[in-house]
């Protein structure tokens, strides 16, 4: 049973604060182009969003709280993980394929220093890491 949770993807909630709405806007768009983000607005200068990430990747959302200007571009930012709240992303369900040179968010997978070491990459990309042939 413990095994079936580990597998199950976390659900995590953003809510953060841009320096001015046309900041939180950008950053909305940028977290939507994403395919862990179930949905991305913004409130004025506000930031809410639903992310559902694989197990191995909370270090991800845990490292937006604790540099949101390095990370994201917000001012400060606070990540909540719920368990009782499902949601679907492009990448839980399965709807994204691992076929464009860079992830639609524009970061640099290769370039990443957490790339292979903590992280697989983006699903979306040729560089994810289990899409490679076994």
């Amino acid at each position: 049973m413990v095994e079936e949770k580990n597998k199950q993807p976390l659900v995590g909630i953003i809510l953060g604060k841009a320096i001015t709405p046309d900041k939180a806007e950008s950053i909305a768009d940028f977290f939507n182009k994403c395919p862990y983000c179930a949905t991305c607005t913004n409130v004025v200068s506000a930031i809410i969003g639903v992310l559902t990430i694989p197990q191995d990747h909370r270090w991800w959302l845990d490292s937006i709280p604790q540099h949101p200007k390095e990370t994201v571009g917000l001012e400060a930012a606070e990540v909540f993980y719920v368990d009782k709240i499902t949601v679907s992303s492009p990448w839980s369900s399965g709807s994204v394929k691992p076929e464009l040179k860079q992830p639609p968010c524009g970061a640099d997978c290769q370039g990443c220093p957490m790339y292979q070491r903590e992280c697989k990459g983006c699903p979306t990309t040729i560089y994810y890491l289990c899409s490679a042939p076994s």
